[in-house]
């Protein structure tokens, strides 16, 4: 049986991946993966030691790790584990669409990546007001990164709702409790018919008989 993909999408700060471990930590054998990767090309964007490229190019590279990676997802999916990723096509859409700005081509932003892409079982969108999540990007006590400043963040907030509406992506209002917010995806996965919380990890039962 194919396994389960979940993705989480939200600006910095917003507990995606708070929330990822969370459901993680009630599916058995789940993977938790995020974008950009740990690879070449995500690590170099990431920290951005390509430098000032323009946000077009930007995209693609980003669009080029997310093609890699996956056919990594697929890999995990085909053995029967659930694969929940913090980040994944939207994301691009939304950050470089607000880099753009008025120059922005969405549609190109989305068509671009369809042949390298697998279709979610459900994303969730966190939705919170962006000068909060700055203060917890702070509160952790790291330096902001180039993509996390305010003004920019409110772009990409109005990027992912435009989205949302769009793909049919679910919205939890990120600024609540942690637990509130895992109880509220889990029960948009009950509604989807991805998980029930009676669900047994049938392969281990199988290996142990």
């Amino acid at each position: 049986m194919r396994g389960r993909f979940v993705v989480l999408e939200g600006i910095d700060g917003s507990g995606k991946t708070t929330l990822a471990r969370g459901l993680a930590g009630l599916v058995p054998d789940a993977w938790v993966t995020s974008e950009p990767t740990d690879g070449p090309l995500g690590s170099a964007l990431r920290f951005g030691s390509l430098g000032d490229i323009p946000p077009a190019a930007e995209a693609l590279l980003f669009a080029a790790d997310r093609a890699v990676h996956t056919e990594q997802i697929e890999k995990v999916l085909s053995e029967g584990r659930w694969v929940i990723c913090d980040r994944y096509l939207a994301s691009t859409a939304a950050y470089q669409a607000a880099a753009m700005g008025e120059a922005a081509d969405r549609e190109w932003l989305v068509s671009m990546q369809k042949h390298s892409v697998t279709e979610p079982d459900l994303t969730i969108l966190l939705d919170m007001d962006p000068e909060e999540s700055l203060g917890r990007v702070e509160g952790r006590g790291l330096e902001r990164s180039r993509f996390e400043k305010l003004g920019y963040l409110r772009a990409v907030r109005e990027e992912y709702l435009r989205l949302a509406s769009e793909m049919g992506f679910e919205i939890i209002d990120a600024s609540k409790g942690r637990d509130e917010v895992l109880a509220r995806a889990v029960e948009l996965l009950k509604q989807k018919g991805i998980y029930a919380s009676e669900r047994r990890d049938l392969r281990r039962e199988e290996q142990q008989a």
